[in-house]
């Protein structure tokens, strides 16, 4: 098990605790840190970047916990934020901040052994790179930054997180590279599942409401990887 350090934000100390004994159960050896509310995760989050799984309650007073989750997504898309809710409809929400799940309260041991499980096969996915000629220069870039790849004559463009990337290959060569975690939409596309929104009968759309063309023979295994890379809570 690689080391880690999780962080248990919700406004209720008596389940706080009780995710906390779960996390415990699932390693001993990771660090769990509490925190009572939002603001109090952002002071430390602002001081130190250092945590890798974040189980944070919804609803919470002051800032919720989606409100919460937007703000770290402006800056960080590395952390696993798994949500913890008594309520169904902020599910459709989780697509906009790229959470890896949704546990339901009251919260099963065997439930959450298993998302923290997918959450570090994740974490060991992040460090997964496709390195590319660009420019005459190599680039190394991490697969969990590149939001879709598209095809445009002899070359594909990566849209990445921060910025895109062109280089002179073709789309299969390029798949060839990439893990299950990315479907292949049309001809000329790949979208990374994990920024998924919604998928139409024509389009997938991300969460940056993005259109990318989708075939149509593809509309239900598209949404069958959708299914499989977010399983419900």
């Amino acid at each position: 098990m690689m080391e880690l350090k999780i962080a248990v934000c919700d406004d209720e100390p008596e389940q706080a605790q009780y995710i906390k004994s779960i996390v415990s159960k699932w390693d001993n050896k990771v660090t769990i840190d509490m925190f009572g509310g939002a603001e109090n995760f952002k002071a430390a989050w602002s001081e130190n970047k250092n945590f890798d799984i974040l189980l944070l309650d919804i609803e919470m007073g002051g800032q919720n916990g989606v409100e919460l989750a937007r703000d770290l997504r402006k800056t960080d898309e590395k952390l696993v934020i798994i949500f913890i809710t008594g309520f169904s409809d902020y599910i459709s929400e989780g697509y906009d901040v790229s959470a890896l799940h949704y546990l339901m309260k009251p919260v099963k041991e065997d439930k959450l052994f298993e998302v923290l499980n997918k959450a570090v096969k994740n974490l060991a996915q992040t460090n997964k790179s496709l390195v590319l000629a660009v420019d005459g220069e190599a680039h190394r870039i991490p697969l969990s930054e590149i939001r879709y790849i598209e095809a445009q004559d002899h070359y594909v463009v990566i849209r990445a997180v921060s910025r895109e990337y062109k280089t002179k290959m073709n789309l299969s060569e390029i798949e060839k590279s990439l893990d299950n975690g990315f479907f292949r939409c049309q001809r000329s596309f790949i979208v990374n599942l994990k920024f998924v929104y919604k998928i139409t009968r024509a389009f997938i759309v991300l969460d940056d409401m993005t259109e990318i063309p989708l075939s149509r023979n593809l509309y239900e295994a598209a949404n069958q990887a959708v299914i499989k890379f977010f399983p419900e809570a």
